[in-house]
């Protein structure tokens, strides 16, 4: 566990270990959301990450749920 400071303008910096781990790079989006009194971040799943994924066996069944799965993490932020 890590523990990050606020700057003045509400930023807080995601320690280089946990980018790294993540695959976050400068400019990647995440989803913020809050749950009772946490906050949890989660990346935004990049297009590029998918790419082939068309020639994988039982392919429409996984991009499916990860549209399923997107629909409803966006669903409950814009609730």
């Amino acid at each position: 566990m890590d523990v990050v400071r606020i700057s003045s303008k509400g930023q807080i910096v995601i320690p280089a270990r946990m980018r790294k781990e993540l695959g976050l790079s400068e400019g990647d989006k995440l989803i913020i959301d809050k749950r009772g009194d946490v906050i949890v971040l989660k990346p935004v799943v990049k297009l590029s990450k998918l790419r082939g994924v068309d020639k994988l066996e039982g392919a429409s069944r996984e991009v499916d749920k990860i549209r399923k799965e997107w629909d409803k993490e966006f669903d409950e932020i814009s609730v």
